[in-house]
This record gives structure tokens, sequence and C-alpha cells, in this order.
């Protein structure tokens, strides 16, 4: 095993390999198996391989039945389905029980028009198990030849990047389409230019709710609202407009209510609001809607309904954890199941006794637990990772509270080295999360691991503009990036290094992802005190990256219209204050990144080429934004790889 540089057992890039991700948990109709995605790495083939397993809800064997995502149970039981490529398109498969044979069923041909990070394409079956739904768009045509003009009309017609995805989005538009599980070809029930996403199925099987904006312009908005197509007729009908936008919807198991995931502010985002989305429902024959997550005040997501119809439950962030709460539908929320982790995904069985959901925390990788509301208890149901665990050993972290500049209380967390060791000081890294609204905590975060794991005290805390404390924090920093969140970090930066004396003020160093990479890229334009930054694909110039980025509507709702605002944007903007920086800085970032566009690295290193001060950009020519989990593990190992040698290069 790798030695860290205190000597002791670490998180090396060999037990890197071996973390898995778990996700899109689907309990069968009888309670007895639960199927689940395996998301593994494979360093040596460079690709990350999605499995599907069962595992008996009692207890026992996990089984993988092979490649693929998306998996649904027919109601019967006896079959599985789930989407599996086959020549580089994917296809609706479904895999029979009894015999294991898996039967090829239909293509899918998945648009790459941006829909949000909340849009839902997965597949689901009608009550009565004949109808399939699910998103396609029509048949692409064939590809002549790779253009040398491109013409563009849209607004939003870039791509989200990566090597898996074309450079601009396809002229095609998500649809519903209802495969005949009895045989028969796909009809697509929808139809317009317009992208329908998020099906769910009524009690009655007669409709399907869905997600579409329909407005003259849905380029240039967010407002995606709530309708419904009927099966057989194809007729559409909105159900309820709203100012704002939804996601998810989840149809009532009396028929009655639709639940949908809202955000208030007519001028929202569906890539990083400030708005936390709270749950709503909606009569179907009224169209009244009704808030009921409100008392809660925090972001929720994961809707699912109480078999009894009589409660919605759903997963938020608060301080740190993200829990399972229940919501009635007078508008009482109660915690259902609560601890100092991340609870990704969860499903309920039949009765309502039981939920079976995906969790995380600081030390422990994704694994399946079971809460049993008859008790209170859970238990864990998969132990994936037992192997890893008992070799690895992983860094816990402490959280504390301090107060900020203006006496705001402002969480944050404390990760100490691997083989830390008293009256030895250390070099400390901040790490500062995306978004801006993003949320860290009490979750597994390799990249923190793998920094302590090579001597690095880790500070990672929540300043202003996180979710999980309420929607006030959340909205801290509209109109003011780098303003009272860059104000609360180094609040917390301060309070640590007080409270500490195993770390060096002198030896340290910044680093962020996305909004993370901005706000490394304003901290070493406001302040020397950083010896080292990396930038990972972070922002420089929100003007430049106001009329580049895919995020267009994200600049708006955060500072208004940006013709309106140049001088707020130029001003917030760490390119404005570039000649005050002397912190050496490697800049991290997808050649294919459309979300943050590789140009806001180039402009920031130019100019510190130009200044003088230390710095190194690096392009990886087929990724995104975000080293997704679809991309290559190799590239992400040199990210860790660089970064580390980059802070060993400046602190040690």
């Amino acid at each position: 095993m790798k030695e860290n540089k205190t000597g002791n057992a670490c998180f090396s890039a060999l037990e890197w390999e071996q973390v898995m991700q778990l996700g899109e948990i689907a309990l069968s109709p009888d309670g007895l198996t639960l199927a689940f995605v395996r998301s593994r790495r494979s360093v040596e083939q460079n690709c990350v391989i999605d499995e599907l397993l069962l595992t008996a809800t009692a207890g026992g064997s996990t089984i993988c039945i092979g490649k693929g995502t998306s998996p649904v149970w027919h109601p019967n039981g006896l079959s599985l389905f789930f989407e599996q490529e086959e020549n580089g398109v994917p296809f609706i498969w479904q895999y029979h029980l009894a015999s294991k044979e898996k039967k090829r069923l239909a293509p899918v041909y998945h648009s790459d028009y941006f829909l949000g990070h909340l849009a839902d394409k997965k597949f689901t079956i009608s009550p009565d198990g004949r109808f399939l739904a699910y998103i396609s768009t029509p048949p692409p045509p064939a590809v002549t030849g790779h253009p040398a003009i491109v013409v563009v009309e849209r607004l939003l017609y870039k791509t989200r990047g990566g090597r898996t995805r074309p450079l601009f989005a396809d002229g095609g538009y998500s649809q519903i389409w209802l495969l005949p599980l009895e045989g028969g070809v796909p009809l697509m029930l929808t139809t317009g230019n317009y992208h329908h996403y998020s099906p769910c199925w009524s009690a009655d099987g007669r409709h399907i709710a869905f997600i579409c904006n329909r407005t003259d312009n849905p380029d240039y908005n967010h407002r995606s609202t709530l309708w419904t197509v009927a099966a057989d007729t194809g007729v559409i009908q909105e159900v309820a407009a709203h100012p704002g936008t939804r996601f998810k919807p989840a149809w009532s198991p009396d028929n009655l209510h639709i639940a949908t995931l809202v955000t208030a502010s007519e001028l929202s985002s569906k890539d990083s609001p400030a708005d936390d989305t709270q749950v709503y429902i909606t009569n179907v024959e009224t169209g009244k809607d009704q808030c009921i997550s409100a008392q809660l005040d925090r972001r929720a997501d994961n809707l699912c309904w109480h078999p009894g119809a009589q409660a919605v439950y759903f997963t938020a962030g608060d301080k740190g954890a993200t829990n399972i709460y229940m919501a009635g539908l007078n508008g009482e929320v109660k915690p259902v199941v609560t601890g100092n982790g991340l609870i990704k995904e969860y499903c309920m069985d039949g009765s309502g006794t039981r939920l079976y959901f995906i969790r995380n925390a600081v030390t422990l990788p994704d694994e399946i637990y079971v809460y049993d509301a008859n008790t209170g208890r859970e238990r864990p149901l998969t132990d994936l990772h037992a192997g890893l665990l008992a070799r690895c050993g992983f860094s816990p972290a402490e959280t504390f509270w301090f107060a900020s500049h203006d006496e705001t209380a402002v969480q944050g967390w404390l990760m100490k080295p691997g083989g830390w060791r008293e009256n030895v000081r250390y070099p400390l890294l901040l790490v500062v999360h995306g978004g801006p609204h993003n949320m860290f905590g009490f979750e597994f975060e390799e990249r923190m691991q793998l920094l302590a794991a090579n001597g690095y005290g880790v500070l990672f805390i929540n300043p202003r503009g996180s979710h999980g404390y309420g929607q006030a924090f959340s909205m801290g920093t509209l109109l003011n990036w780098g303003g009272h969140d860059f104000k609360d970090l180094m609040a917390g930066l301060d309070h640590v290094i007080q409270r500490h004396s195993w770390i060096d003020e002198n030896r340290l160093g910044i680093t962020g992802q996305s909004y993370g990479g901005f706000m490394a890229n304003w901290a070493i334009t406001q302040t020397s005190r950083f010896r080292a930054a990396v930038v990972d694909g972070g922002i420089s110039n929100l003007v430049s990256f106001a009329g580049t980025s895919l995020y267009h509507l994200l600049t708006e709702a955060e500072f208004g219209k940006p013709w309106d605002n140049y001088s707020l944007l130029w001003q917030w903007s760490p390119l404005c204050h570039v000649k005050h920086v002397r912190t050496p800085a490697l800049f991290l970032h997808g050649e294919r990144d459309y979300e943050v566009p590789v140009q806001q690295a180039e402009e920031m290193y130019t100019a510190l080429k130009k200044l003088g001060v230390p710095s190194v950009m690096v392009r990886y020519m087929e990724e995104g934004h975000g080293w997704r989990p679809d991309l290559r593990p190799l590239n992400r190992l040199d990210v860790y790889s660089r970064m580390v040698q980059w802070f060993d290069k400046y602190l040690l």
C-alpha cells in the first residue's frame, strides 16, 4: 500500500479507483428485491462502467446482472427495464428475472440541449403494465459530414460539453414516447418545438404529467411549468402556471394531486438557482397550488408520495447533512431519516413502512441502508466498500461554527492531515464549493480525502449563498459574488488558525471548482495570504462569462440584465483586480467546457503571465465541466496529481 508523507496508510490512486458511486435505486413491487446502479472506475480501460445490481431486501448476496442504468420494475415484478448502449446507441432493454434473459426493445435518442440539472429522463411504466413512457427525440438524420460553416439562430445552441457530446446541440426536441409492452412500435405522444421531460403516470393510468417550457422563446427564460397529456388521445393541458420553474412531478396515489419542486422567483435559473426549491402540491381538477414544505425553509429534492396519499416525502440539506423529511398536506414537516451524512436517493415500499436509501458520510463511501418506520431504526443493506475500508483509513472532519464579519453564524469543517501528530505544524488548504448555491457537509468527498492523505489539513466552509441554512442565507451572493461569501471564508480561516496550533498560517493554499474556482481567483486578487492556488474550471470575467456561458440566465438571475449592469459584473470579476495577484496559480480546465468556457482560465492565466506571477494552465482536450463520472478517470487522476504537486511545490 502507498505510504503518505507522514508514513501512514493513506487514500491513494489505487484506493481511489475502488470507490464506487451508487444511484438509481428501485424496489420491486413485492418489496423483496432492490435494483440499483453501481458506477465503478477502470483506470486500466480509462472509463467508468455502469452496472445493474440486485440485492435481497432481507439481506444476502448482491448480484450484478450486467451493464445498464435507469432500472424500472414491471408492476408484476417479473421483469426489469433498463437502458444500455449498443454500438454507441442507447436502447431500452427488458431483463426477465426467472430466465435471466435480456431483450432489446427500442432505441433512445437523447437531445444534447441543456434541460437543467433537475430534469428527469427516466422511464416510467403505466400502473397496468401495458406501456412504458420514455423521453427521446425522433431518430436523428444521417450525418453526411462535418460542416465547415455553422449557422446559429438559437440562443441555447451549446451543449454541456465533454467527449461524449457534440459541440452544439442538435435540432431535435425531447418528446414523450409510449412503448407497448405487449408488442408494437413506439408512439410519439407529444409533438412540437418544445422539450418535454420528467414524465410521471397518473394512478389511473389515463394521463402522464410532465414538465415543459411552452413560452414563445424558451431559450430566453426558465419558466418550465406542469402539464399533462392524455395517454389515449395525446391531448395536452397545462395544470399549473407559475412564474418560476418546476421540476420532477410526482402524481399522488389517489390521483387528486401532483407534487412538484418549485422555485418562486419569476427570474429563476435551472442551473444553480438562488431560490430554494419547495414542495408544491397542485389540485389536478382546479390547478390550485399549495406549498407544503415552507415550514422547513430548506431546499427540497427527490419527491415521493406516501402510499396513503396524505404526505409527500423529500430530501433536503440542513446544516451540512442531507436528510429525508415528510410534509403533510397541511404543511406540517417532520424529519424521517436524519444523521450526519448525505442521502442521495431513496425509495419506499408499498406499505410506506420501509425506506431504502443511498447514503455516504465523511469517512464512508456510498452504501444502501433501510429504515423501518415501525421501529424507527435503520440498518445497512450493502457493504460494497468493506474491503476498501479495511485497507484504507479515511480522515474524519470536525464541524464548527463561527461568527462572520457581521456576526452571521457560519458553519465549517476541518480535516486533519493523514497521520497527524502533536507538535507538528502542517499546511492548510481552503477548499471552496461550487454553485454558488451548493453545500458542503458530512458527505464523502474524494478530493478532500486525497489532499488530507498527502499531508494537508483541509478546511471547507458553507459561506453566504450555500443552501441548507434557509432562503435568506441562500440569497447571500446576489449582486456581490466575492462580497459576504469571501468575508465568511476569511473569517472561518482566521477562526481555525486561532484555535489550532498545528496549522502553519505561513503555508496556506486555496482551491475550488466552478464557482469555487471563481472564489480561488477572487481570493488571490484580494489577499496575499495564500502561497499557492489551484483554480479548477473557474470564472475570472463575469462580463465575458455572461455572454459565452451555457448558463446565461445564471448571471442574469444573480446580477440582472448584463447590459444594465456591466460595471457591476466587472467590479466583481477577479480579472478587474488581477494586478494585485502575487500568488502562484495553477489553472485546470476542460477544453470542451461550455458551462464555464476555457477562455475564463485563459484570460486569468494570460494576465498572470504578463504580470510575472508563476502560473501554469492545463487544458484537458476532451473534458467538459466538473470532471463528470462519464468521463475519463485518467484525466481526473491527472487533475488530482497536478493539484497535489502544485501545493507541494509552494507549501512544503
